[in-house]
């Protein structure tokens, strides 16, 4: 079972007063925004309540990723269309669902380095970086499809995309390569991609296919510039009545390439070009603008209900290294049969000393939240697994109580860099009343979806919707429908 043109518009028609549009030439009609897979995953009951509410008001596409939670976000949308589908609630064919395939990280990249190890490797792999490998040949996108499949337990994937082929060409880049020499190769990866994902329309595994790219808005004199005129071209050399059907790339308020820079070789922009060729076109990363080296969240930050920050986060660092100096100077010996375990939980249990150091140099809600999951997070789970293997009830209970405290001292921190972007978000949405000419509606994420929906040829704004409040926000953008129109995206420059 596969979406059809028929049950997506019985969908819309049951959930009347949202916007809606057909997504290119699928013909299948699909919300204005969808459910974003990337940081969902399955047995987190609230990204499943979140999935579920989408699924139940209104929103019919989802978007997610072989990488995305290691496979648990497809784990968690095959769990999650399967029991409404049981439970009578929706029905396959009106819900849209788009996965992705080419990052090897992960159990992907173990199972990609045994397999070069005993000489079964797949082709034209991307070494990208320890961890990181790439490959969009069609031997891997077999094995990636089966996958998918399964996780999502379904038998047709309505929308596959090659998940940002361009790491080759940063790759080549880096190599040494010329600019010339590396689009030759790379667009001979995509023609054999292109070409074995028409034999997996003719299997039935998938029903159209495309392209997610980062740099199809990018100049066309980058080197990493996908050119969307080539993927076109490419896909009708291969068949007349070839399936390559949407292409998906990043855009926002500050990032407005896809409307502004006229990067294909006729003069087009990416999305006029998309728009005459009837493509379909899913937005990502709506509200994470990448401003130089920074990420602004378009997003209202509310500190009504919150502790004033500086009243507390001197006192959160005082409690946390009290705790930190009993840990070195009595518990730490408990273990110290495992030297190398001793080390770690030594340098893992420093919040307090860190924060003493470096809380006043994030700079933004997003640094201090980057750092949090990409530093913090990792290390106190290894100090919560470590304990709970190595310690005793004791050491577990007072674990426990110094995680508590950090995560006070992590809430005090975030509230004093949220005044910050608080204070950023009412200025951008004044500038964008200035630019309108009208007052706005609703919150500045919700603002920021509309205006993407109000360029003509935007299909669907994908949105991570990890809680219901979060898919209320966006049912809610969706009922006031698009805001302004391609002409507007030339008018704004938020501060700049």
């Amino acid at each position: 079972m596969r979406a059809t043109e028929h049950l997506t518009e019985e969908y819309h028609v049951a959930h009347p007063g949202l916007y809606s549009s057909i997504l290119g030439r699928t013909g299948l009609r699909v919300s204005g925004a969808g459910f974003g897979g990337y940081r969902v995953s399955v047995g987190v009951e609230a990204h499943h309540m979140g999935l579920r509410r989408a699924l139940t008001n209104g929103i019919n596409l989802i978007d997610t990723s072989a990488n995305y939670a290691d496979g648990g976000s497809e784990e968690l949308i095959g769990e999650t269309i399967d029991e409404l589908e049981r439970a009578g609630l929706i029905a396959r064919g009106q819900i849209v669902v788009v996965t992705k395939g080419g990052y090897i990280q992960g159990s992907n990249y173990t199972m990609a380095r045994e397999r070069a190890g005993s000489g079964s490797g797949f082709p034209d792999v991307v070494e990208y970086s320890p961890g990181l490998w790439h490959s969009i040949s069609p031997e891997f996108l077999e094995d990636q499809i089966s996958r998918a499949l399964a996780r999502l337990k379904l038998s047709t994937i309505d929308l596959y995309l090659l998940h940002n082929p361009e790491y080759y060409l940063s790759w080549a880049a880096r190599a040494g390569i010329g600019i010339e020499a590396a689009r030759k190769e790379y667009y001979r990866r995509i023609h054999d991609a292109f070409a074995y994902l028409e034999t997996e329309v003719e299997r039935g595994r998938i029903a159209w296919y495309g392209i997610s790219s980062n740099s199809f808005p990018h100049p066309s004199d980058a080197a990493d510039f996908t050119s969307l005129e080539e993927c076109i071209g490419i896909a009708e050399r291969i068949s007349l009545v070839h399936h390559f059907a949407a292409i998906q790339f990043p855009a926002n308020l500050a990032e407005r390439g896809f409307v502004t820079e006229k990067n294909q070789r006729g003069g087009e922009t990416l999305i006029e070009l998309a728009r005459r060729k009837n493509l379909g076109v899913l937005i990502n990363r709506p509200l994470n603008a990448i401003v130089g080296p920074e990420l602004m969240r378009l997003a209202d930050f509310p500190l009504a209900s919150l502790p004033l920050g500086e009243t507390h986060i001197a006192d959160g660092i005082e409690k946390l290294t009290a705790m930190e100096t009993e840990f070195a100077g009595n518990t730490l010996a408990h273990f110290a049969a495992d030297p190398e375990g001793t080390r770690a939980l030594r340098e893992f249990i420093s919040v307090g000393a860190t924060m003493r150091e470096h809380w006043e140099t994030f700079g933004s809600i997003e640094h201090f939240n980057d750092i949090l999951s990409q530093h913090f997070a990792p290390r106190l789970g290894f100090a919560a697994q470590y304990f709970r293997e190595h310690g005793t009830p004791a050491h577990l209970d007072w674990y426990n109580g110094y995680v508590a405290a950090a995560r006070a001292l992590f809430q005090a921190i975030a509230v004093h860099y949220s005044r910050d972007a608080q204070e950023r978000s009412t200025r951008i949405r004044g500038e964008l009343e200035g630019t309108l000419g009208v007052a706005t509606e609703g919150t500045l994420s919700s603002v920021a979806i509309r205006l993407l929906l109000g360029v003509d040829g935007v299909d669907s704004v994908l949105v991570g919707m990890r809680r219901e409040e979060y898919v209320d926000d966006v049912l809610h953008a969706l009922r006031l429908g698009p805001l302004g129109d391609e002409g507007t995206w030339g008018r704004i420059h938020l501060g700049e």
